[in-house]
This record gives structure tokens, C-alpha cells and sequence, in this order.
């Protein structure tokens, strides 16, 4: 790594590589300052990688080479396998390397968590969180894949409202579908022949029902309405494009139901569990009305499901970092400021990690930004593809607005000495040397997984 002592910028962190990480170090990077990318996983594509689901091929993969050229910017170092708060804490990180300024991109990758009494002694067997869900959904079939296995049994119970918890159930029920065909029936049906078509429409091709198969259809339990899901937002505050709004995410429901052959249960919050010697049995939901917007719990009104599986699609947020103010699950930042860090100078956020939005909040703007088309195309493989698209776009734009800001702040900052900057090199070298990291590209290459799509037999 070669350093111009004769004129060198500050030195950048940042913290986090997929969307707005990327973002932020390319902007960065172009503008001269040097910039060291730490990244949490292997690889730096966050849930483009892990928590979008595999069928979305097109789209992962033009996110994928977006952020693989906005990384290997011969101003950017990138760090793999190494986590803030587990291989360095922050104030350490802070304190000891010599950064002008450390910037946080490290997303919404914790779940919300449920509460009911006694859930989690059945964490990760018969209680699943969506993104450790997904990610062993996207990752199974490698060879080298070294977590959490789980296996989808009978009576599946999804729990969420949101365009995540539609991929949950859709997951769980094509998984079902797809073993019992090959089983009993001697019938291979890739993944993605039943994404795009949907399983009532591969099952009435094959003359089979879903009795045949002796599966059972999981259950989306939500705790507002059919009209309150997320897929669609009116187009102004008037009651007529409200109600309007609501009747067509209904109807796309209603759809989703269909294709994927699922249950709905509307106005239900889970309140407890049932079991029987240490067996989840079911799951106890309480009704609740809707009054003014507000879920209220309606008093000793309870349902029994039954239930041997249940996953949680309740939403994300941002991982907490020891050393970082928080405010409920969102960093806390200046009062006059959008990405300024409460308590820092030097300490700035992007993206979700901003936010704390999540899943859920982030969903929330699927409505405003579909089209008619999308609408009347929702089944389509590429409908919610354009959406993401569209919806990376603004995030990578907001980064972009935020960023301006940010460098004007940095400019103003102490530059480290050279000393400084030799000793953020050393280190470098030596967290490369440890991974046996040469350069950006070489990495990529070394540790894309092979994909699901290559081992479908065409």
C-alpha cells in the first residue's frame, strides 16, 4: 500500500460494505480520501446476498457487480471477517488506529425480537427468526456451509405483516411442496419453476393436490388486516384513495394465498405457547381490534393453533455496537443533525443503521413507489425486482445527500500524521495477511458460493 507523503487526505472507516457502505466508501474514495471498508462477513454484499432470496437472480447479481465496482477503488482497503464489538470495540477502534472519522453502515441485521413466555428454549429448533431463516434458505446447498440447518416441519406458524414475512411463508411452503413431490410422487420440481409459477399452478399441472401430498398450509398470522399489508399505499391522504389502496392490497394478498397455497389470519397477536413435556404443541393468539390505527388487545379472547414450528418475520434492526448511543433501537444522533452521532464529532451513519427501520418501516415505502404496472404485474418474477431496484436506489441516493454533508464536516477534522497513517497500514497488512486477502477482486472470486441456480438441472 503505497502512501503519497508528500499529500494524502484523512483517513476514513467505514464500518459496513454492502449498499450504503459501498456507497459511502466509493464517494469518498473518489473525492481522495483513503478509506478502510471493515465487513462483518466474507463477503460484502449484506442481505443482497443473505436475506434477499435466491430467485431473484437478475437482481442480485446487478447489485452484486454494482457494489463489487464501488469496493475495489484503488482508494479502498477492504477488510473481511472482522466485526466491531467482537474482533475490535469500537473505542478502541476509535481511540487507538487513528481515523479522521469513522462512518456506520452496518445495517438492520438483528430481528425483533417476540416475547412469549418460555419461546426461547426452542430458539433456532422449533422457533426460527426470519433472517437466520433466509440466510440458511439462500446458502444450504453449498457445500461448505457451516450454519444452522433446520428442517420445516408439519404445522408451520408465520408470525409478521410485512414483504419479508410473504418470502418466509412462500419459502416454507414451496420447501414442503417441493420434497413431498419427489418423495410420493417421484416428481423434481426446481425452486424456481415454483417461485414463478406457484404451487397451485405446478400441482394442478401435475394432477396432484396438496391433500395428496398430505402437506399442511402454513399460517401467516398478522395483527391488523388483510387491507393493511404493505404491498400497496394510497396516492394522497384522501379517504377515497386510502380505502382504495387498502382493497388492492387485499387483493394481492388474497393472490399470494393462492399461488402459494398459505392461510391468512388477520387481527391476532401471539401472546403464549403450547406444550406438552417440553414439546411445542400450538401457539396461543389473542384477538385484538383496530381503534383509531391502534392494535388493542381485545381481554379474554384467545385462539389455540396448532403448531410443531413457529418463525418470527417481525421486522429488523440495527445491531447495537458497545460504545454507541442508542435510542430504542435506533442511534441516537444531534439534535441538529441527520448523521452526526450524539456524543462525537467524528462519528457519522448512513442508511439503516440510521434509520432502525428494519424490514417492516422499510416495506412501508413499497406502496408509494409502485406503479400501476407493478400492481397489476405483482406476480410477475420481475415486479418486486423493479421495486427493489427502485427502492436501493434511494437509499443510494440518500447516502450520496448525506455524504456531501459529511465531507464537509470531515474537511474541517484534524488529518491523521504520517505516523498514524503508517500504523493504520500495518494493521491492514496484518488483518490481510491473517485472511490471506490480496486484493479485492482475487477474494470475490475465492469466495463467491456457487449458486443454486448453476446446479438446477436445465
Amino acid at each position: 500500500m503505497h502512501i503519497n507523503k508528500s499529500h494524502y487526505k484523512q483517513y476514513i472507516a467505514v464500518i459496513g460494505g454492502s449498499i450504503s457502505g459501498s456507497e459511502a466508501a466509493n464517494i469518498l474514495a473518489n473525492s481522495g480520501f483513503k478509506v478502510v471498508v471493515f465487513e462483518m462477513n466474507t463477503l460484502p454484499y449484506g442481505k443482497i446476498e443473505d436475506g434477499l432470496p435466491n430467485w431473484h437472480i437478475n437482481l442480485r447479481n446487478r447489485q452484486i457487480k454494482e457494489i463489487d465496482n464501488k469496493l475495489k477503488h484503488p482508494n479502498i482497503e477492504f477488510v473481511p471477517n472482522f466485526k466491531i464489538g467482537e474482533n475490535i470495540s469500537f473505542k478502541k477502534l476509535k481511540d487507538e488506529w487513528g481515523f479522521t472519522a469513522i462512518i456506520l453502515a452496518n445495517g438492520a441485521w438483528q430481528d425483533r425480537q417476540l416475547h412469549m413466555p418460555n419461546i426461547g428454549s426452542y430458539l433456532n429448533k422449533e422457533f426460527i427468526y426470519q433472517n437466520a431463516f433466509i440466510n440458511w434458505f439462500n446458502h444450504k446447498h453449498e457445500h461448505n456451509y457451516k450454519g444452522i440447518n433446520y428442517f420445516i416441519k408439519d404445522k408451520v406458524v408465520v408470525i409478521g405483516g410485512g414483504l419479508a414475512s410473504l418470502d418466509v411463508i412462500k419459502i416454507v411452503m414451496m420447501e414442503l411442496v417441493k420434497k413431498q413431490l419427489f418423495l410420493q410422487k417421484g416428481i423434481d420440481v426446481d425452486l424456481f419453476a415454483l417461485e414463478k409459477e406457484g404451487i397451485h399452478k405446478i400441482l394442478n399441472k401435475h394432477q396432484v393436490t396438496i391433500t395428496d401430498l398430505g402437506v399442511q398450509k402454513a399460517i401467516l398470522v398478522y395483527r391488523r388486516t388483510a387491507k393493511d399489508m404493505p404491498l400497496k399505499s394510497p396516492k394522497d391522504d384522501s379517504e377515497q384513495s386510502i380505502e382504495k389502496a387498502k382493497k388492492v392490497s387485499e387483493r394481492l394478498l388474497n393472490k399470494y394465498c393462492k399461488k402459494y397455497m398459505f392461510n391468512f389470519i388477520q387481527k391476532r397477536i401471539p401472546v403464549g405457547i403450547n406444550e406438552e413435556s417440553g414439546v411445542l404443541k400450538g401457539i396461543v393468539l389473542q384477538n385484538v381490534q383496530l381503534v383509531n390505527g391502534k392494535v388493542l388487545p381485545i381481554e379474554n379472547s384467545f385462539n389455540n393453533i396448532d403448531a410443531d414450528m413457529i418463525i418470527s418475520s417481525i421486522g429488523s434492526v440495527p445491531e447495537k455496537i458497545a460504545g454507541l448511543p442508542y435510542q430504542n433501537s435506533s442511534l441516537k444522533l444531534k439534535e441538529s443533525s441527520s448523521y452526526q452521532v450524539e456524543g462525537f464529532n467524528n462519528v457519522f451513519a448512513v442508511g439503516n443503521a440510521v434509520t432502525g427501520r428494519g424490514n417492516i418501516q422499510e416495506s412501508k415505502q413499497h406502496g408509494r413507489q409502485i406503479t400501476k404496472q407493478i400492481i397489476e404485474k405483482h406476480l410477475k418474477e420481475d415486479a418486486l425486482e423493479r421495486w427493489l431496484e427502485n427502492h436501493n436506489a434511494t437509499i443510494k441516493n440518500n447516502v450520496k445527500n448525506q455524504l456531501n454533508d459529511i465531507i464537509k464536516e470531515i474537511i474541517q477534522l484534524k488529518k491523521p500524521s504520517l505516523n498514524e497513517v503508517e500504523g493504520i497500514n500495518f494493521k491492514i497488512k496484518k488483518l490481510h495477511k491473517k485472511r490471506v486477502y490480496e486484493n479485492y477482486v482475487q477474494w470475490i472470486e475465492d469466495n463467491m458460493p456457487v449458486r443454486l441456480e448453476s446446479l438446477v438441472k436445465k
